[in-house]
């Protein structure tokens, strides 16, 4: 009884997974620019509508390789990936490449639309993911989110933070100024509290800019496209006892050596043999 009711469990998963990877596939919108001007997009959007997923992973991945950077071309790319998956005809690192192209799509576009649209993608294939590891008896955490600091940097753009820095310099500099000369003690009492509490909010918007123009010129992620990624020390040797990296996760780039790279997924710090991971571009 257990075993019919785990196998019912299973069947239902798959197929949540299929739905919502088929609702992605008649509902893009990316796809449906019969109009695009590139004519790789053109023909990897057509193949991918007429259900012909080789052709479009092809055409999509050709123009990746001319270095061209383009958001809805990210999330058709994604969407290849996971329908081919759908399909049964799955090739290894096809989840990872699928969540890559949808985190590009996300990275990139500033319509909310396509975001909302990558966002249920990435979630589709980052749960399938889950599901598999699960099985498999491994952890099951995809996306551990980024830093503290990172996320709050993220909360305002990095100009936002500047402004929001020479507002608060500004008032700090006024409330001294007011406390240094002001010919009565109430004005002066509001001048030390104004630059009291313009400190500290002039110290964070410092820091959350200096965090933002960080993240913008020095970071560098990628997406775990290998459910074989198991960390390795610095010679490539696979560290005893260890388990693969989620396919789809998304790490953040801390170095190259040789033929390793440095990773960091939340709290784990890891070396990646090459092959196992995918730049996101920016």
């Amino acid at each position: 009884m257990r075993r019919t009711s785990n196998s019912v469990a299973g069947v239902a998963r798959a197929l949540r997974w299929s739905v919502a990877v088929f609702v992605l596939v008649v509902g893009a919108v990316a796809t449906a620019r019969a109009d695009d001007p590139d004519p790789l997009l053109a023909s990897g959007a057509q193949a991918l509508q007429e259900g012909r997923v080789g052709d479009a992973i092809d055409a999509f991945e050709a123009y990746a390789d001319r270095g061209s950077v383009d958001a809805a071309a990210s999330y058709d790319r994604g969407l290849a990936y996971a329908q081919r998956v759908r399909v049964g005809a799955e090739k290894p690192g096809d989840l990872g490449r699928a969540a890559h192209g949808f985190e590009e799509a996300r990275d990139l576009s500033r319509d909310p639309r396509l975001v909302a649209d990558a966002d249920r993608g990435l979630a589709a294939v980052r749960g399938e993911v889950a599901r598999r590891r699960l099985r498999a008896g491994q952890p099951v955490e995809v996306d551990p989110g980024p830093t503290l600091s990172r996320t709050l940097a993220g909360l305002l753009a990095e100009d936002t933070w500047a402004a929001l820095a020479m507002a608060a310099s500004a008032v700090l500099g006024l409330g001294l100024f007011v406390r240094w000369l002001g010919d009565r003690p109430r004005v002066r009492v509001m001048g030390g509290v104004s630059a009291g509490v313009a400190a500290p909010a002039l110290a964070f918007a410092i820091a959350m800019t200096a965090a933002g123009r960080h993240d913008r010129q020095s970071v560098v992620e990628a997406v775990v496209v290998s459910s074989t990624a198991r960390p390795t020390d610095e010679r490539g040797i696979t560290v005893p006892g260890s388990t693969a990296l989620p396919e789809g996760a998304r790490v953040e780039v801390v170095r190259e050596e040789g033929a390793s790279t440095r990773v960091r997924f939340g709290a784990l710090d890891a070396w990646l043999p090459p092959g196992a991971l995918r730049t996101l571009a920016r």
